[in-house]
């Protein structure tokens, strides 16, 4: 009987201090199925300035400033992968879906076109090098400069989150950079974001995060430009088995300024994010 007492407390403490420390990875597995949900706020004051005819036209409609604007998105999304080949490649489908998109200024609900519910499905495989790369949008074959885009925008997203190569231990910290361009219109959105990380706990075969994070945003429209800069607060739950975030919850608050033709536009926002993710 000692000696199975003593066996239980060694294991226990072996246990527990396996706990204390991990090495994370980010990626996806063959034969592995991701069920995603993304739902956000947004809710923004918004002053104008400038151009006096649209102001009027503005306020006639019951709309005054600060222009109230108020926006909510749902959006589920699916990755399947399948087994992988000899070289360890391995094919995937992304498939994602707006499930609900209500946009509210001034009090007033602006009607949003149904086409923008149709979903979009994106073939592609994981190489050898564990990066996605996209070979089709919707069944048709993109060109050349249409996949490097699309092949490049996926493989960002992969490295978005991307965790030390060493063990960590609960109280250690990591630094994400997170320099990022999207076309838009034969120019760049160009954005800056940073996130630091704290492991708090490893509980249950996850690994949780306190996220402290700022982000700086430029958006060209019309020869003219937006820009966007803000920080905020994060918690990051983290599959261990799976190596893939499955829960992710932030808040930032966002300030940002631009001008489209003759209108100054000055305002603040609060952004609220909560992704979920089911593996099988």
């Amino acid at each position: 009987m000692k000696k199975i007492i003593i066996l239980s407390l060694l294991l226990f403490a072996f246990k527990a201090e396996a706990q204390k420390s991990v090495t994370f990875k980010f990626k996806y597995l063959p034969t592995h199925n991701y069920d995603g949900t993304l739902t956000m706020g947004i809710n923004c004051n918004v002053t104008l300035k400038g151009d006096t005819q649209i102001i009027n036209k503005l306020k006639a409609q019951g709309i005054s400033q600060p222009v109230v604007l108020n926006v909510s998105v749902k959006m589920n999304g699916n990755t399947k992968t399948g087994s992988p080949d000899a070289n360890g490649i391995f094919p995937l489908v992304m498939s994602y879906k707006m499930d609900t998109l209500n946009v509210n200024v001034g009090g007033k609900a602006i009607p949003i076109p149904s086409k923008i519910n149709s979903g979009i499905n994106i073939y592609g495989h994981v190489g050898a090098d564990g990066k996605l790369k996209a070979d089709s949008i919707g069944g048709s074959k993109m060109k050349d400069t249409s996949q490097q885009k699309m092949s490049q925008m996926m493989n960002s997203f992969q490295n978005m989150i991307k965790f030390p190569d060493h063990p960590m231990q609960i109280g250690d910290t990591f630094t994400q950079d997170m320099p990022f361009n999207i076309p838009m219109a034969g120019n760049n959105m160009t954005t800056n974001a940073k996130v630091v990380y704290k492991l708090v706990s490893i509980a249950n075969g996850n690994a949780y995060f306190d996220a402290t994070q700022s982000m700086n945003m430029t958006i060209p429209i019309k020869g003219e430009s937006m820009t966007l800069t803000g920080a905020g607060t994060g918690k990051l739950v983290y599959d261990i088995k799976n190596s893939f975030p499955v829960d992710y919850k932030s808040s930032i608050n966002l300030t940002f300024s631009g001008k489209i033709h003759t209108l100054d536009i000055n305002g603040t926002a609060a952004m609220d994010m909560d992704y979920k993710n089911g593996i099988n």
